[in-house]
């Protein structure tokens, strides 16, 4: 992928269009061209213009639900089809809907789906329709080619989220006095003076899922190497192995955190949130989707900075695919094009805690302030896809269970770790 600041004109300032194309890309260039397979009216074939019933299943719970039905409410009021929304976990959407799949079974008539490779491989195996002219690429940060198989295309972007680094409360910066680090040694200076703040549990909340996001600050890690975005993309297409040294010296300073007892224990990403919000664990190395969250009291408290040194920020998408087994396949293909629009998006935008794939959502419509404030950080390094979710399996789930692994018994040998991931990294590459 191009570095972020470069368009073309040397130090150009970007608008945030221009970041977020950068971003959807992710070193990809479409190659293929859309083939019309929407029905006029999108109605399935039923007469008389009668509302289809759409499912749609997701991770979004909580906040993220509640922001996701504004959009769902603009499908509605834009066309004859009614939105039924349920959400489930990560480990549900990865295996339940893979045993849905191969049992013949839709879980919904729209999956959203955050893994390109799982979507890759679902559309290999014949579970996906085709998508067709859902969404016109000009309009997007993200390429087509991403989600291409045989020439058709499987999936239609819609929420991006950038990983910028660690968010903290404004409040609580002031009422200790602490500023944002411009170094590593400032970084680690700061970690040390709010260990010892009466309250404080662990400076750094440890959040987990299946393995994510403790997978998050570990790519910032190893893009705090020397041309640490560029390893990351070489990680990805198979240029650099796990055992490059540059990706033992990123464990090396993490287990150093840990020994140091920067880090809390883990616990579910969403429950962390809690603990940040009280300043118990007061830095939180998350996503652009913070805001949105229900422990999150006022966005407006919110600051985020960059790990020092990192020389990337990763970004992933949240696609919306539709299973070949559901019985309305026309129908989920108007609702995936509505949502996916501009105006589908900006009903989220303007809730926080989401930066739309649809280029064409307006600069005014971000309303958070630090919202506002990330395609500025997107500027100054490279954004590149997330490293797991790009891979995909064997290698993200031999990734999750190595981190979990690593955060449980900290002082594990960091060659044992590089050497099972290198072993999950090549099968996935062999792939």
């Amino acid at each position: 992928m191009d570095h972020i600041m470069s368009d073309g004109k040397s130090n150009r300032k970007l608008t945030r269009r221009k970041v977020l194309k950068s971003a959807g890309a992710g070193g990809v260039v479409a190659t293929t061209g859309l083939a019309g397979c929407m029905g006029n009216d999108g109605s399935d074939g039923n007469d008389g213009g009668k509302s289809e019933t759409i499912e749609i299943t997701g991770v979004w719970s909580d906040a993220e639900e509640k922001d996701f039905l504004k959009v769902t409410d603009h499908v509605e009021s834009e066309s004859e089809l009614s939105i039924e929304y349920h959400p489930r976990t990560t480990d549900s959407l990865l295996t339940g809907t893979l045993m849905d799949y191969e049992s013949g079974v839709a879980p919904a008539d729209v999956v959203v789906m955050p893994f390109p490779a799982r979507i890759n491989s679902d559309a290999k195996n014949g579970h996906l329709a085709s998508v067709g002219d859902a969404w016109k690429p000009k309009n997007f940060a993200v390429e087509p080619s991403r989600v291409t198989v045989d020439g058709e295309v499987y999936a239609v972007p819609f929420k991006m989220d950038l990983k910028p680094g660690f968010w903290y409360r404004k409040s609580f910066f002031e009422e200790h006095d602490l500023s944002e680090p411009k170094s590593y040694d400032d970084f680690l200076s700061l970690l040390d003076t709010i260990s010892g703040i009466e309250g404080v549990d662990a400076p750094i909340a440890s959040g987990n899922g299946t393995g994510w996001p403790l997978s998050d600050i570990t790519e910032g890690f190893f893009m705090r190497q020397k041309n640490g975005a560029q390893l990351q993309q070489d990680l990805i297409s198979g240029d650099a192995r796990f055992t490059d040294e540059r990706v033992k010296t990123a464990f090396q300073e993490l287990q150093s955190l840990h020994q140091k007892g920067y880090f809390s224990k883990t616990r579910n990403f969403s429950v962390q949130y809690e603990y940040f919000w009280k300043n118990s664990l007061p830095l939180y190395f998350m996503g652009s989707f913070t805001p949105a969250q229900k422990a999150v009291k006022d966005p407006s408290d919110l600051g985020v900075f960059r790990l020092p040194g990192a020389k990337g920020i990763s970004s992933s998408v949240n696609w919306l695919t539709v299973p070949k087994y559901s019985e309305k396949t026309d129908a989920a293909r108007k609702a995936v094009e509505l949502i996916a629009s501009k105006e589908g998006q900006q009903a989220w935008v303007e809730q926080g805690g989401f930066i739309a794939s649809n280029t064409k959502v307006p600069d005014d419509a971000y309303q958070i302030e630090v919202m506002s404030k990330l395609p500025d950080m997107a500027n100054e390094v490279t954004v590149v896809p997330d490293l797991d979710d790009a891979l995909g399996n064997p290698f993200q789930e031999e990734f999750w269970a190595q981190l979990k692994g690593f955060w449980s018994t900290p002082d594990k040998n960091i060659g044992d770790i590089v050497s099972a991931l290198d072993s999950a990294h090549q099968k996935t590459l062999d792939k």
